[in-house]
């Protein structure tokens, strides 16, 4: 019996969510947060909700000032799961379950789109049914579901607006872009970008770029706008960019993202820090992150492709690497190298769509190296690397045993 595209979605869509759903109920103490150092800065979100509910306000306790150290997409996200069903970390879960099986949704939707194929939405999709970070995020409580579900609505979402020349589509692209720089700050400089390689590879998506940048400055506003009233500096992430900047150019550490930035302060310096609030150290350890990169030009260049195998592989932190991070490093280089052979695969007609994607992967990566990277911080972008890879892998299986050009 031939199996439809129809069935074969709900199947896969299916899998994700028994598989994560599985992996939630096999937590033996749900309420024991953080359970292990995947979860260091889980209680800095929580305590964050906890507060927002009982009235204290985004602070981390009644004696202290109110902070900008978090964004607030995932502890909002947390207070409003709490507000409703109580304080239970597994409802938080079961959400980030659904938000996996959503994104695993939109990976097929994002690869029909490029590639124009079923069968290639189909391999990306169950690829990432199966991947094993995405699974095990889901049980923690930290920001990769929500953000990677956010990010890869607005990828979709800007691809439509792109195609079918709607405006809506486009504002609710931007709206998810800040949203998801809400949850997680990295993709900051995402929608000015995809703007300005949107405009040098064709001069007419000027207008749903545009439409998108005013989405994500409508999204991103509020937060810089309560920033500047308490610091009276527009904030539109977090006060910690100084402190990420200054620990992940630490040239005697090799900027290695387990050391505290506190441990690598010089005396002068954490002199300086004392007495003053989190926007005012965030700017002083940017200028002396800055101060630390020029006078260090060449070294910091070697120091940042070191970060690369480090960001995408798990590997070369100076240590010798686990089994588990060798065989993630063997599936994240076996992917990569498939989606630069499943570029090749992109159809004419849909090849120009490819920018927003690739530009995002780039553009995310280039900010993840200027920081302390760790291999987690792209996790979100596999569900943007798998469609290029299951198409390139499309490609080697053709060649091989003579598949023929399937769409069904």
């Amino acid at each position: 019996m031939r199996i439809t595209p129809r069935t074969r979605v709900v199947v896969i869509l299916a899998l994700a969510f028994l598989i994560r759903l599985g992996a939630i109920l096999a937590i033996q103490n749900p309420q024991q947060v953080p359970r292990n150092l995947a979860e260091a800065d889980a209680p800095t979100y929580y305590v964050l909700a906890e507060n927002l509910l009982n009235g204290t306000g985004y602070r981390y306790g009644d004696d202290l000032e109110p902070t900008a150290k978090r964004t607030p997409g995932y502890p909002l996200f947390i207070a409003a799961v709490f507000k409703i069903f109580g304080r239970s970390f597994n409802a938080v879960r079961v959400f980030q379950c659904l938000f996996e099986v959503m994104t695993v949704a939109m990976i097929l939707s994002i690869s029909t789109l490029l590639f124009e194929s079923h069968l290639i939405g189909s391999l990306a999709a169950l690829a990432y049914v199966f991947y094993p970070p995405a699974i095990l995020s889901t049980t923690y409580i930290m920001t990769e579901s929500l953000y990677t579900f956010l990010l890869i609505a607005s990828v979709m979402s800007l691809m439509l607006a792109i195609l079918d020349k709607n405006r809506w589509i486009a504002l609710a692209a931007g709206i998810l872009f800040g949203l998801a720089t809400l949850t997680r700050p990295g993709s900051i400089m995402v929608p000015f970008v995809l703007l300005v390689v949107g405009l040098m590879i064709r001069r007419k998506l000027w207008k749903p770029l545009v439409i998108s940048l005013i989405g994500f400055l409508i999204a991103m506003l509020p937060w810089g706008a309560r920033n500047h009233s308490i610091y009276g500096k527009w904030i539109l992430t977090s006060t910690l960019v100084g402190a990420n900047l200054y620990k992940g150019n630490h040239l005697p550490t090799e900027g290695a993202f387990f050391t505290s930035t506190d441990s690598l302060l010089t005396p002068a310096l954490k002199s300086a820090l004392v007495d003053v609030n989190e926007a005012t150290r965030d700017s002083i350890l940017k200028i002396e992150a800055f101060k630390m990169i020029l006078a260090n030009k060449k070294r910091v260049a070697l120091l940042t492709l070191k970060k690369i195998p480090r960001l995408w592989l798990n590997l070369g932190y100076g240590r010798p690497p686990s089994k588990k991070s060798l065989l993630l490093a063997v599936s994240h280089m076996i992917m990569l190298i498939l989606a630069a052979f499943g570029l090749r695969a992109l159809k004419p007609q849909t090849r120009y769509l490819s920018f927003v994607p690739v530009t995002i992967i780039i553009v995310s990566s280039l900010a993840y190296l200027a920081v302390a990277s760790e291999v987690r911080f792209v996790f979100p972008l596999i569900p943007l690397v798998l469609p290029f890879s299951a198409a390139g892998l499309r490609q080697f299986a053709a060649k091989a045993i003579g598949i023929g050009d399937e769409r069904s």
